[in-house]
């Protein structure tokens, strides 16, 4: 079922019948996401459930069991907003632009790549290690 909405959301965008759109949530983009989010959580299911592949993905768990607090704290941007507040001299040369332009995008030569590897390196391992600690100390945020 995935895989045939993504082929279908692909179908459409390109025949150009429904444009791929997020800020219209068109069909042809609810049909791509919803497919593509269909196949990893597949995936998934196969290497946790089936292939018994626990362990390297026990930050993921961390980070559902505590996911109120990374939504609050990651998405709304409160730790990046703390952390960009601290700057030398120029209000750009904070450490996630240093970290961002020596570290990533610096040794892929392309900003939007490296863009990409700093939030699935640095926002998104940050977030499991501070989970997992809280999970050790069995601290989650519940509704």
């Amino acid at each position: 079922m995935g895989l045939s909405l993504l082929i279908l959301g692909i179908i459409l965008c390109f025949t150009h019948a429904i444009p791929l759109n997020k800020q219209l949530y068109t069909f042809s983009y609810v049909c791509v996401t919803a497919g593509a989010a269909a196949l990893l959580f597949s995936a998934f299911y196969v290497l946790v459930d089936i292939w018994n592949l626990k362990i390297p993905f026990l930050p993921l768990k961390w980070i559902g069991m505590n996911a109120m607090l990374v939504y609050v704290m990651a998405a709304e941007g409160i730790f990046a907003g703390f952390i960009n507040g601290w700057y030398y001299k120029d209000p750009h040369n904070t450490l996630v632009h240093w970290i961002q332009k020596h570290v990533f995008i610096g040794v892929w030569r392309s900003r939007r790549v490296g863009i990409l590897l700093y939030v699935i390196f640095a926002e998104i391992l940050f977030w499991a290690i501070v989970a997992g600690v809280l999970h050790r100390f069995g601290i989650h945020w519940k509704l």
